[in-house]
């Protein structure tokens, strides 16, 4: 344990309040919309306390009015009737005993309604705060999630919300309703038998110290159990993601082993925690055995009436249940504490990219673009991703990003979508910097296709239907036809209404993508990026899928990452990338004349010529060769 978790361990609970009192008046804030419930829900934990520590008057009454001698015996009573009619009438004696189940119903009506009413604030808030986690998590810019786990992000917005509930429903409760029942216990017993109460009350300091061993031991085995639980659900959500990867590589006992290590370590840490927490108990019910032991001879050597005892024994007991659930309650709020520290960190993050307070819509859009010595480092880059850029992509043209690996063609296609802000320089469609527009009107504006197609776990339609929510079914089938899909989707068990699996997987590769087409053929968006969108298609179905593409591109803008020639031959403009820098701009012929930096590209990657290779065959016959 470092030493920044022993100082949170060692915490008394006055310091867990002062602690705990920020994050939880935060808290106590989002109950605003539904104070008056909140407010019904600690009046009946008021009335359940105030009903609570009357109780000993109650039995000490009852107990005195029917104990008032000793219990005639049953063959006197039948040989002399007489004696029914001495002492209190049956009729009075029905009425006090039912005193003690009147008292336990209105007590028990008071514990529901503080139950009920607390517990629907208190998930009435935590299902707000989710829908803001989670509207904060994924209003997120790209770099945040690039340096967040994913799961560890679910079990934040599972985990912790559900352990921040206990803050509203339990420790709002019984904050207000555990001290006021003591309080009124004490004076109730002071007011019956001030000797015996002083006397009983000496030995609850004795409860203290095995709370305060035990809670230090707990409060560690809480921190330790969340770590557990975190790995748990990032092994869960990274395996289930890479689940083919894993399976490829035969990796499944190497997942099995990292899941039960952290579900041994969560039992290990809740076990811990749970031994600690009910430990407490036990200890507590044993010194108050003793004290019921003294109570006792108090009686005996006080001569005390039987309803008198009866009344302080329940007044001892009464304070007793209390005094256990405060001394459980440093727990519960050592555990919420962390958790809604967790989840404000998060909602207080502030996104590296968002809308400027003035920021504008984008009207619709002719599809210009321009790079003003745009440079861009990655948050854990050592270098420059791209540096220096100026390129002006004019609108209705195809553009296609040749370079190595790492060259900084994805980022450029990232920069436009504005996934991310330039380090310096700026970017403009239709000459306005993308930095004063807002993120949506941008994004409305541009289409995409990547190589890792992503589909949701819905139907086809569904899937389609993504790229414009309200287009009608006739526009999905057109753009499923112009994608060419329309035959592999009716040919589907349930045609467009066919559930495709996790990510696609009940698909193949090349339907994948033809669908990932036809969802941004149907946004119909003026700007059109395509990150090697034909990858996974055979050549038949490339050709098919470029003579869609040629459809689409008719009047917009179009920048492609290019790794096959027929991209390359295609575009209006090419642009040379190395190193983060543009090396060469021009068209294919213009380029391959120029013999520099493309032209040896152009040889590696498509000639596909080797080093010892001293002739090539000409660029337009392998052209014809592969297209």
């Amino acid at each position: 344990m470092s030493k920044a978790e022993g100082a949170k361990v060692k915490l008394s609970f006055w310091e867990t309040v002062r602690t705990a009192w920020g994050p939880y008046r935060r808290l106590y804030s989002y109950a605003g919309p539904y104070k008056w419930r909140f407010a019904i829900g600690l009046g009946f934990g008021v009335a359940y306390s105030l009903v609570t520590s009357l109780f000993p008057i109650t039995i000490y009454r009852v107990s005195s009015f029917v104990f008032h001698g000793a219990a005639p015996n049953p063959k006197a009573v039948l040989a002399h009737r007489e004696i029914l009619n001495v002492g209190p009438k049956i009729d009075s004696i029905v009425w006090i005993c039912l005193a003690i189940p009147l008292v336990m119903t209105v007590r028990s009506l008071c514990s529901y309604g503080n139950a009920y009413y607390m517990a629907w604030v208190s998930n009435k808030v935590v299902n707000d705060i989710r829908n803001q986690l989670f509207n904060k998590v994924i209003g997120h810019s790209m770099d945040f999630f690039n340096r967040m786990k994913s799961g560890y992000l679910m079990s934040r917005v599972q985990n912790d919300s559900r352990n921040m509930q206990q803050a509203l429903a339990s420790v709002s409760s019984d904050v207000f309703k555990q001290p006021t029942t003591i309080m009124g216990a004490v004076i109730v017993l002071l007011l019956m038998d001030w000797k015996f109460t002083v006397v009983s009350l000496i030995l609850f300091p004795c409860c203290i110290l095995p709370i305060r061993y035990f809670g230090k031991r707990a409060r560690a085995a809480v921190q330790r159990e969340q770590r557990g639980g975190v790995l748990m659900t990032v092994t869960m959500h990274e395996s289930f993601s890479g689940i083919r990867v894993i399976k490829s590589f035969a990796r499944e006992e190497q997942q099995e082993k990292l899941f039960r290590r952290g579900a041994q370590q969560s039992f290990s840490q809740t076990m811990r925690m749970v031994k600690a927490q009910e430990a407490v108990g036990p200890l507590v019910e044993i010194i108050a055995s003793v004290g019921v032991g003294l109570a006792l001879w108090y009686v005996y050597a006080a001569n005390l009436t039987a309803g008198r005892f009866f009344g302080l024994i329940t007044g001892i007991f009464i304070i007793y249940e209390p005094i256990k659930t405060l001394s459980k309650l440093h727990i519960v709020m050592q555990r919420s504490l962390g958790a809604t520290t967790q989840i404000f960190a998060i909602l207080d993050s502030v996104p590296d990219v968002q809308d400027a307070p003035d920021a504008v819509d984008l009207a619709p859009s002719r599809g210009q673009i321009d790079f003003e010595n745009v440079t861009f480092r990655y948050s854990t880059g050592v270098t420059d991703a791209v540096r220096g850029i100026d390129l002006r992509i004019e609108p209705g043209k195809s553009y296609a990003l040749v370079g190595a690996s790492g060259a900084g063609k994805s980022t450029i296609l990232s920069l436009i979508l504005r996934l991310y802000d330039p380090t310096s320089g700026r970017i403009k469609i239709d000459n306005h910097d993308v930095r004063t527009l807002t993120q949506k009107s941008l994004r409305a504006q541009i289409g995409l296709v990547t190589q890792e197609t992503f589909l949701f776990h819905d139907t086809i339609f569904k899937n389609i239907q993504f790229g414009r929510l309200g287009a009608a079914p006739e526009e999905v089938y057109a753009a499923a036809k112009t994608a060419y899909a329309h035959d592999f989707i009716t040919a589907q068990p349930d045609g467009y209404d066919t559930i495709i699996g996790d990510k696609g997987c009940l698909l193949s590769g090349g339907q994948q993508q033809r669908l990932a087409i036809a969802r941004a053929l149907l946004k119909n968006a003026p700007i059109l990026l395509l990150d090697e969108a034909t990858s996974s298609l055979d050549t038949e179905s490339e050709k098919q899928i470029q003579k869609a593409l040629e459809k689409l591109a008719a009047g917009r803008t179009v920048i492609a990452i290019a790794h096959r020639l027929s991209t390359i031959l295609s575009a209006d403009q090419i642009v040379v990338l190395d190193e983060g820098q543009i090396k060469e701009i021009g068209s294919h012929a213009e380029l391959i004349e120029k013999s520099g930096y493309y032209r040896r590209l152009y040889d590696l990657q498509f000639h596909q010529t080797t080093p010892d290779s001293e002739t090539a065959a000409e660029p337009d016959v392998l052209a014809e060769e592969l297209v």
